[in-house]
Formats: structure tokens, sequence, C-alpha cells
């Protein structure tokens, strides 16, 4: 199999898998889920590992994901409430995230989506500098 075909499908499969999950139980209203996979605390512990492979390109697709259905919610009128940087690598990003996550252990017990979408609307907010 193409590495870069597998690498497509993971990210096409993590993407239905966060609107799919969405759709079936509201993911964003959710309360926390403590020691739950789909926790902030599981989601961090798998994207610390920079050395493999698999499990950051499975972070970068599920963010992205993440990232991709909060944007698909979003009314067609309504003005952008996250603005990342243009030129902003997807590595870089991911850095800020475990640096801004690790310094709020609270969100440690919600589901990683709903900790994600604080995150870059706290972080990328439109119209405000970082």
């Amino acid at each position: 199999m193409n590495t870069l075909y597998f690498f497509q499908s993971l990210r096409r499969c993590a993407a239905l898998l966060v609107v799919s999950c969405a759709m079936a139980s509201g993911v964003l209203a959710q309360p926390s889920l403590p020691n739950s996979d789909a926790s902030t605390a599981a989601f961090v512990t798998l994207c610390q590992n920079r050395t493999d492979i698999e499990a950051q390109n499975f972070c970068f697709g599920f963010g992205e994901g993440v990232y991709q259905f909060f944007l698909m919610q979003r009314s067609s009128n309504a003005k952008p409430s996250v603005c990342i940087p243009k030129g902003l690598s997807r590595d870089a990003v991911l850095t800020d995230f475990l640096v801004w996550v690790q310094a709020r252990p609270q969100y440690n017990g919600d589901y990683a989506a709903k900790t994600i979408i604080r995150f870059l609307t706290t972080r990328y907010p439109c119209g405000k500098t970082q």
C-alpha cells in the first residue's frame, strides 16, 4: 500500500470519526469523561511521543478533523473565531497545544475534541495578537 494513500486514508477516517461522534453524542456539549480514551489526557499522552510517526499522524489528523468539523458547524454568515497564522506549521500548532494543555490540567478529563476547540479559540482568536 502506498504510504501517502495510507496517511490520507487515516486522516479521512479520523475526520469521519470526529463527525460521527459529534453527531451521535454531541461531543462538544458533553461533561468530562475521566479515564476515557477520548479524553484530553489520553490524546496528550499519544501526541507527546514525538518519535512515533503513526501517533503523530493520528494527532495531526484528529486535530485537523476536529478543526474542520468546527468550521463546518459555523454559520456561513458568522465571523470566524479561529485564525491560525498563515505559514504556521502543524507541528508548531501541536507543540503549542501540548504546552497550553499541560498548563491547564483541569481539562484532562474532558473530551479531546472539546479541549482542542477551547485551545484554538483561546490561542488563535481572530482579530487579536497572540
